[in-house]
């Protein structure tokens, strides 16, 4: 009798689980709706469309069923697709996109449900730890927090690899938090798994490195360190994932803001980063997450130590913090979404710590901290929440209509825009045709060179004239100059370009003038798509696309 009252107990959280579950999907949807991320095109960051083409790659290879070597396979790819970014960034995002894509398709909506799928994870795992302390309103009220964070709907309504990462890195927490308190195999290895996972989905996940001493320092408990299996993810890390970051190195160092360690980089990042914390969930909150983290971590540290989990929160708050004020990656707010859900954890305990000092002995401690719960988020609502629009268009008419047109389907396709618009306009491209489809190639890599970042910048043509000479020998059919971007950050290249068809009018037919939205701003007329006169029926014998900053040398396909 007892065995079957505690299993219906346990259905019973089973079930309450899931709905909560269903309830984050709903909300995540729902604000993707309103946020305009169903409609408006991968432009929302730099990267995004990189991801989206990458992820699609790794679709495609798995759904031809054909033994071609993937680095040729990723070579070809990239000539008809150049935003495919595999090597700067680790496989295991683009292996989740691809499982996904097979199960229901590569479609912008698709992907997207998959990342609030996992958000929904991050934030439903980020209850059930509040829930083993707390009262389940004010667990899920936290969920619900980290959900409706600014920063979060952005990248929720974007295919990036932050919210798996941060969603990886808090289960790394979780585990070495069990591992701390019953010192089990088991938790080590856990740990050592999430690690793993998460370095391969993305390099800031190296900042996991300083999670355990970070977690032995609060949690006192340093005999851990003469354990054997404290050891084990450090082997594991060493030999799943070294290999991968040895061959990659360069290209890594290519997409980071410097190429070593530097001073005047953490001296400037450490403000920056600071403020970020706060930003992220506002000053009010941000006080509750502070008496929280004294509450959970500082406070124990001081005498017998702080409990295991609470000690890995903290650790990968403070080392997420860390790692990026010293790695200098870059300054942007996005690396510490792998911290928000340490922070709406120490979040919830601040509530409960705040809660136990109120007024009311009418109220049990539960209904004080979930009434606290409830005016924090009231008060966040009122100061600090906005909607995280996405409103990027401009492309997606362009491509659907060069790739319904027949006479255009063996048409060399050159795109002259910055990094969102060529990653909106490659991404609507490879979304629409049957892949590979167009050769599309990017004027910032055939007419000039630089890193990632866009430092070292080096222009191949000095002249219009030699433009012109280099289109004629592709030869190119079609051409898309974006001018919706400010002058000031045209690059020489895109300016040469245009000049080349303003000085030979004759050679070009104005097919058409599209507008752009940039941030929800519309440019009219921004985009104008040009034919090349003569090179209709002109065959393609050879494409080249330099790739020497990256990888030293340059990509190649011949064509019959």
């Amino acid at each position: 009798m007892k065995n079957r009252h505690v299993w219906s107990k346990v259905k019973k959280m089973k079930y309450t689980d899931f709905l909560i579950f269903l309830i984050y999907i709903g909300i995540l949807t729902g604000l993707q709706w309103t946020n305009g991320a169903f409609e408006s095109e991968f432009g929302g960051h730099p990267d995004e469309a990189a991801h989206y083409i990458t992820g699609l790659m790794f679709h495609d290879y798995a759904a031809a069923l054909e033994l071609t070597s993937p680095l040729k396979f990723a070579e070809n790819y990239y000539i008809h697709y150049p935003k495919v970014a595999i090597g700067h960034w680790p496989p295991f995002f683009y292996v989740i996109q691809s499982v996904w894509m097979l199960l229901f398709s590569p479609s912008r909506i698709s992907l997207l449900l998959l990342t609030a799928f996992l958000t929904a994870l991050l934030a439903g795992t980020v209850c059930l730890i509040i829930r083993k302390k707390a009262d389940a309103y004010t667990a899920f009220g936290a969920g619900l927090m980290l959900i409706i964070l600014p920063l979060i709907q952005q990248y929720s309504s974007m295919v990036m690899a932050e919210i798996l990462l941060a969603l990886l890195s808090l289960w790394a927490a979780i585990c070495f938090g069990l591992f701390l308190d019953t010192e089990k195999s088991r938790w080590s290895v856990g740990f050592g798994v999430c690690a793993v996972l998460a370095i391969s989905t993305k390099g800031n996940g190296l900042a996991l490195t300083l999670l355990p001493p970070l977690a032995i320092l609060f949690s006192r408990k340093f005999h851990i360190l003469l354990r054997m299996r404290f050891w084990y993810p450090v082997f594991m890390v060493a030999f799943i994932c070294g290999p991968w970051y040895w061959v990659t190195l360069d290209m890594a160092k290519n997409g980071m803001a410097k190429e070593s360690l530097s001073l005047s980089y953490t001296l400037a990042a450490i403000p920056c980063f600071s403020s970020h914390l706060v930003k992220i969930a506002g000053t009010g909150l941000s006080i509750l997450i502070m008496l929280g983290l004294i509450q959970e971590v500082i406070l124990p540290c001081r005498t017998v130590g702080a409990e295991g989990k609470s000690a890995a929160l903290g650790a990968l708050l403070a080392g997420v913090w860390g790692f990026h004020v010293i790695v200098p990656a870059s300054l942007e707010i996005r690396h510490l979404i792998m911290a928000v859900p340490s922070l709406m954890i120490f979040f919830a305990a601040g509530t409960r710590a705040v809660a136990k000092h109120l007024p009311g002995r009418q109220l049990t401690h539960k209904s004080k901290s979930a009434l606290l719960m409830l005016a924090a988020m009231a008060f966040f609502m009122w100061n600090d929440f906005t909607f995280a629009e996405k409103a990027w268009y401009g492309f997606r008419n362009i491509a659907q209509h060069l790739s319904s047109v027949q006479k255009f389907q063996n048409q060399i396709l050159v795109i002259s825009s910055d990094e969102q618009g060529t990653g909106m306009f490659v991404s609507e491209f490879a979304m629409q045709e049957k892949r590979p489809g167009h050769v599309i190639l990017r004027a910032d890599k055939v007419l000039s060179t630089s890193r990632w970042d866009g430092s070292q910048y080096k222009l191949f043509y000095e002249t219009s004239e030699e433009i012109m000479r280099y289109l004629e020998r592709i030869p190119a059919g079609i051409v898309i100059i974006d001018d919706s971007a400010s002058r000031n950050s045209q690059l020489p290249h895109h300016q040469l370009f245009r000049k080349s068809i303003e000085k030979e009018p004759q050679r070009w037919k104005l097919m058409g003038r599209y507008s752009l939205t940039r941030k929800g701003i519309t440019y009219p007329d921004a985009v104008c798509v040009y034919q090349m006169k003569g090179h209709e029926n002109q065959r393609v014998k050879a494409i080249e696309v330099d790739m020497s900053e990256a990888l030293g040398r340059n990509f190649e396909k011949y064509f019959q």
